[in-house]
C-alpha cells in the first residue's frame, strides 16, 4: 500500500463542495454505480445499498453548506483501489461541534476514483454507550 495523494486531493475538493452545498455533486461525481456500492451512517437505520438510495439518502442535504474542518485525513492505494480515513468536525447550525470519522473504500473505473463503500460515524466516548 502506498499513500495516495490523488485521493487525498478529491475528498478534500469533495469537502470544499460540500461546503457551498454541492452536496448532490458530490455524490453524483464520487460514487460507483455498481452492483455493492453501499453507505453506512450514523442512524442504526442508515444502511443504503445501491447508487439511487445513497443519492436519495443524500437529497435533503443538497443546498446546504456544510461547515467541516479536517483534523485528519489520509489517504492510501494498491492498484485500482483505495481508501481514505479521516476525522473532521463539523459545525451545526447552532454552534455545535460534532467530532465525525468517515472510512471510504474506492475502486478505479475508467481513470476515475469512485466510493464503492463509506462509512460515516459520529465519535462519542465509550462511557456513553455502556461500556
Amino acid at each position: 500500500m502506498q499513500p495516495c495523494p490523488e485521493l487525498k486531493n478529491l475528498v478534500l475538493q469533495n469537502y470544499e463542495k460540500e461546503a457551498s452545498g454541492k452536496i448532490l455533486e458530490v455524490v453524483r461525481s464520487s460514487y460507483s454505480h455498481q452492483e455493492g456500492v453501499t453507505l453506512i451512517a450514523t442512524d442504526p437505520n442508515d444502511w443504503f445499498e445501491g447508487y439511487d438510495s445513497i443519492l436519495h439518502f443524500y437529497e435533503p442535504a443538497d443546498g446546504t453548506g456544510l461547515d467541516i474542518k479536517v483534523d485528519v485525513l489520509k489517504a492510501y492505494c494498491e492498484g485500482n483501489v483505495g481508501w481514505t480515513v479521516d476525522r473532521v468536525k463539523l459545525k451545526l447550525s447552532n454552534g455545535v461541534e460534532r467530532p465525525i470519522r468517515h472510512t471510504r473504500i474506492f475502486q478505479k473505473e475508467k481513470d476515475t476514483w469512485k466510493i464503492v463503500h463509506n462509512h460515516v460515524s459520529i465519535a462519542v466516548p465509550n462511557e456513553s454507550i455502556g461500556e
